[in-house]
């Protein structure tokens, strides 16, 4: 089970992600507590979650179960040496960096347990997201059991499937991730217009 959780980036993905959690749906809320945020603008984090403006000013002797990745794609090389910091050989690394495959997060954190991609969508803050995941465990796979407690974190954001071949995230992203954001926007754009 994922206990603690630190998320690094609480912005428009990682703040409907927090509050779907907090939230809870049908599985029900999750303790405030489980949660840390390091997010330098987010100008207050949610009543019971911990907040922090930076990696550096975590405690030297803090480690999480999982570590959700959420900021800008680009940020990664500037953020991690801090975040390997706080990883151990017990850490998952959750990440929702477009774009960032599962070889370039083991590259970047050899000593965690293992790296799931996430592509949930902005209905995860009302838990009806798609939630597409596809994981890489130190022996290969993530194996039964952090698929097991990956999948409970998931499932109050709305529907977790676990993808076999990372290659299909690019079809799950245009389908289900930014693909009906752009058909809303359009939907909005006939409304105005109208």
């Amino acid at each position: 089970m994922l206990n603690s959780i630190l998320m690094i980036g609480c912005g428009n993905m990682g703040g409907a992600m927090l509050a779907g959690w907090l939230a809870g749906g049908v599985a029900g809320a999750m303790n405030p507590g489980r949660f840390t945020v390091v997010d330098p603008v987010l100008s207050a984090a949610p009543a019971g979650v911990t907040l922090w403006r930076g990696l550096a000013e975590l405690p030297d002797d803090v480690r999480f179960d999982a570590v959700v990745l959420g900021v800008k794609p680009q940020m990664l090389g500037d953020i991690a040496a801090d975040v390997a910091r706080v990883l151990d050989p017990q850490t998952l690394v959750l990440s929702i960096l477009a774009g960032v495959e599962l070889a370039t997060l083991a590259a970047r954190f050899p000593d965690a347990a293992g790296y799931v991609r996430i592509m949930p969508n902005l209905a995860a803050a009302l838990g009806k997201s798609p939630v597409a995941l596809v994981g890489l465990g130190v022996g290969g796979g993530v194996d039964g059991a952090a698929r097991e407690a990956v999948t409970g974190l998931m499932q109050p954001l709305g529907t977790p499937e676990w993808l076999e071949d990372e290659g299909l995230f690019d079809a799950v992203t245009a389908l289900a991730g930014s693909g009906p954001a752009f058909v809303y926007r359009f939907i909005s754009a006939l409304a105005q217009g109208g």
